[in-house]
């Protein structure tokens, strides 16, 4: 349930940037191009019913994402994942200026923000917040970018829309920061026009009433935020605090790894840099880290309800666990990884399909077996 929760709120949220994104690419051509795109373009999330799912859908994303972050027993284990924690971590103190002088504002002024003056905002009067948006977009983009990666490319039709989805990622982001870039030259050139400044200044007016009650509510949101990261990671310290029990994992094909009790086998042998195959990032959806239990079943915790879901829907023997998610309790555990390390997702959908991947290099002493 909570994976799905994720995997929904995060695409309602994709697709709101999506269209954020597209809506400044039409700056290329003209600042009204972009007002008459976003009507079109942002308009589902800018009405009664989609306002607020957009806004449930952030404040659930952020929470799931608060909640990974304490459950995980290591936070260093892989780095890909390490850098996505933190991008999501650093969205909500890049993008609040924005949020604030956006929703906030006009939510306190009742004057419609448009894209003249916004841009004046970067562009003229607060430059440095241009900057930081820049990075806000940049950071948002490779964040969700990557957590829909990991999730699409273990669906089966990935391999069919994988060439595409490349370009797109690139494609989307570069033209959304020249349409910024183009938009803002546009303004500069036409600040001297009084007819083409007027909503400029009205919302200038507007806002100079309102202007240091957002300040303050802008620093007060960013304290109770960061109060919030420490008392998240607290808790997580308290979790992990206290004397446990020594594991040893031993894989058939090397390494034997000796460490306390507390971490799933995965990070274990990450811990050693061991490579292991984890397609979704370790996140129990895939399956690419099924494991055989030679010896040792006794030692591990019993399978939660997101592997024991995951191993009934891709059909693994009995034996078979997911090293993302089994957490050994104390003892020796002897196993057997069923999928090369360094398997690409095709190829474990293919063998998944029962067909005969393409030859790679194996790593030594691995063999890639089929899952009936």
């Amino acid at each position: 349930m909570i994976s799905r929760l994720r995997i929904i709120s995060g695409l309602l949220l994709f697709v709101f940037v999506i269209g954020h994104l597209l809506t400044l690419a039409f700056g290329l051509y003209s600042i009204a191009a972009m007002e008459t795109a976003g009507r079109f373009l942002m308009g589902p999330f800018s009405n009664p019913i989609g306002g607020p799912i957009l806004i449930v859908s952030f404040f659930v994303h952020a929470a799931l994402g608060l909640w990974t972050v304490y459950w995980r027993n290591s936070l260093f284990s892989n780095w890909a994942d390490t850098a996505q924690a933190a991008l999501g971590l650093a969205i909500v103190p890049l993008l609040l200026p924005h949020i604030m002088g956006t929703v906030v504002g006009p939510a306190m002024t009742g004057v419609h923000t448009n894209f003249k003056w916004v841009l004046a905002v970067y562009w003229m009067f607060v430059p440095h917040l241009g900057i930081q948006q820049v990075v806000a977009l940049i950071v948002i983009w490779v964040h969700a970018c990557y957590g829909l990666f990991l999730w699409m490319q273990v669906q089966k039709w990935w391999g069919r829309y994988a060439t595409i989805s490349y370009p797109f990622a690139v494609i989307v982001p570069v033209t959304a920061l020249l349409g910024f870039v183009e938009s803002g030259k546009i303004l500069i050139a036409n600040r001297g026009d009084p007819e083409f400044m007027a909503p400029v200044r009205e919302a200038a007016t507007a806002y100079d009433t309102v202007g240091a009650t957002l300040n303050n509510i802008q620093s007060q949101v960013l304290w109770w935020y960061a109060a919030l990261i420490a008392a998240v990671l607290l808790a997580r310290a308290v979790r992990l605090w206290g004397k446990r029990p020594k594991i040893t994992v031993t894989y058939t094909d090397g390494p034997t790894i000796e460490r306390s009790a507390g971490f799933s086998l995965l990070e274990t042998a990450q811990s050693m840099d061991t490579a292991h195959a984890a397609l979704c990032g370790a996140r129990g959806r895939c399956g690419s880290c099924a494991v055989r239990v030679l010896e040792g079943h006794e030692n591990l915790a019993p399978p939660g309800k997101t592997e024991a879901e995951t191993i009934a829907r891709r059909s693994l023997p009995d034996g078979v666990r997911l090293a993302c998610q089994a957490m050994p309790t104390g003892g020796p555990v002897t196993v057997e990884r069923l999928f090369a390390p360094t398997i690409s997702p095709v190829e474990y959908q293919e063998l998944l399909r029962g067909e005969d991947p393409p030859a790679r290099d194996p790593e030594p002493g691995l063999e890639r077996e089929e899952i009936a």
